[in-house]
């Protein structure tokens, strides 16, 4: 192997097998050093309980994560004001074991995220239609044929603002011929009585 491929492989003075363990053992040294700091303040009672917690939560399960717990076992060991007996053994787990058990917890999450996107998904998907068939049908005007609606309005008003016009046109000329009938009807009354 070559340097570089040791060096990804390599974490916390220890080579793992592969990328993606030395990876991990990283990340749970960047936790164990956090830890270190935090565990360091705390007496045999509230370590204990921290301890207990680390093991129930199977925080650590690369090579970096046990010897720290093995460290903080023993340092409850050296205390004595914790009672041995309370303290529990480090359960190791084979790290196909720990991989398979990562791989079921996080298949059930994959799956509900990615049934739930479907459903989103269609949802979505069908209010678009609904507002394409709301569009279509809707008798107002709309963005997409505004212009059309608005100049067949205006020239419909005008077609019987026109129509208008001319009746009363016609009204006026029946009236003007009205007036003009009895006017000379009445001049001519007028010229003969006299």
């Amino acid at each position: 192997m070559s340097e570089v491929d040791d060096e990804k492989l390599t974490a916390a003075g220890f080579i793992f097998s592969n990328e993606v363990l030395a990876e991990k053992a990283k990340k749970e040294l960047n936790a164990v050093i956090y830890l270190r700091d935090e565990l360091s303040k705390m007496d045999g009672a509230h370590l204990l309980g921290a301890y207990k917690g680390l093991i129930d939560k199977e925080v650590f399960d690369t090579a970096e994560g046990y010897t720290f717990l093995k460290d903080v076992q023993r340092r409850l060991i050296d205390d004595d004001t914790v009672d041995n007996a309370e303290i529990p053994p480090i359960p190791v787990y084979d790290p196909s074991e720990v991989r398979r058990r990562q791989t079921q917890l996080e298949e059930p999450l994959w799956k509900r995220r990615f049934f739930t996107l479907i459903i989103v998904t269609i949802a979505l998907a069908a209010c678009v239609v609904f507002m394409f068939i709301l569009t279509a049908t809707q008798d107002s005007p709309n963005i997409l044929d505004y212009k059309e609606k608005l100049e067949n309005h205006y020239s419909e008003w005008d077609e019987s603002l026109t129509r208008r016009e001319e009746q009363v046109r016609k009204r006026e000329e029946k009236l003007l011929e009205k007036e003009n009938r009895s006017d000379s009807t009445e001049e001519g009354n007028a010229d003969g009585s006299e």
